[in-house]
């Protein structure tokens, strides 16, 4: 396959915007927006237990990390624990990654009035374990766009690979890039690969954006946390998958310890 540059990877905007998934456009563009993928009863259900995670856990506040102010680190509900194990959802990964599917990670993301910050350009597989074959799936449950920090994309930037360090990636040091920031409703799924390069602008007004983003990956990557269709083709496991519990020593480890010296020096 020749990888696209950024003309071919405009054309393709709108064809990767659909009720059906086409798994070839997916391929060539990283990412694919999949419209009334999931049932509204079930996203409801959703939806009630958000609010009532919200009423109970979240009201009074939640543990923000700068270094990623959208991720919510508390506890789920059992409802929202359980997303990535939905059937329609389980349905879209074996199209993409074949019957044997295992679970990397899930986690909610979400801009309140706790964090409403824009996230800087990145692409996810710089914080991974294991194997790039793996395909993250968005599922908002609230509207999203770009007036409540909406996800906005670099399509085609998968091609580039990975890029060799994690962090703010400079969209200036490359050709002209299109990029896009769908309006997504709750029902509506977005599938993207881990080089693909997206970020998302500040919430300045709208209703709270909750999101839960799950990766799915094909069951004989080591990093797999979860079997969720078929069978292991796996003999070996990485077990906890946080890079940083892999290394004794490391840069990113190293680096933690010159801030937490520079915080020490100036309290």
């Amino acid at each position: 396959m020749q990888r696209p540059g950024p003309e071919k990877v405009h054309a393709l905007l709108p064809q990767i915007d659909a009720v059906d998934l086409n798994v070839e456009l997916y391929r060539e563009a990283g990412v694919f927006i999949l419209r009334r993928a999931l049932p509204t009863a079930t996203v409801q259900n959703w939806q009630s237990a958000l609010q009532v995670f919200y009423a109970t856990t979240l009201a009074a506040g939640r543990k923000v990390y700068a270094s990623n102010p959208v991720a919510v680190s508390e506890a789920l509900p059992r409802e929202l624990a359980a997303v990535h194990r939905h059937e329609k959802l389980l349905d879209i990964a074996e199209t993409i990654h074949g019957a044997d599917i295992a679970l990397y990670n899930q986690r909610l993301l979400v801009k309140d009035q706790h964090g409403r910050a824009a996230v800087f350009t990145h692409q996810d597989f710089a914080y991974q374990t294991g194997w790039p074959d793996k395909t993250s799936v968005f599922v908002p449950l609230d509207p999203a766009d770009a007036d409540n920090g909406g996800m906005i994309f670099y399509p085609g930037t998968h091609h580039y690979g990975y890029l060799g360090d994690a962090g703010e990636i400079s969209s200036d040091s490359f050709s002209s890039l299109p990029t896009f920031c769908p309006r997504l409703e709750p029902g509506d799924v977005v599938l993207m690969h881990p080089f693909t390069w997206h970020e998302s602008g500040p919430h300045r007004h709208g209703p709270d954006r909750a999101t839960v983003q799950i990766y799915y990956q094909p069951s004989d990557d080591p990093s797999g946390t979860a079997l969720l269709r078929g069978q292991w083709r796996t003999e070996i496991f990485i077990g906890d998958p946080r890079p940083e519990r892999l290394f004794r020593r490391s840069r990113v480890g190293r680096l933690r310890e010159m801030q937490a010296e520079i915080d020490k020096r100036s309290s």
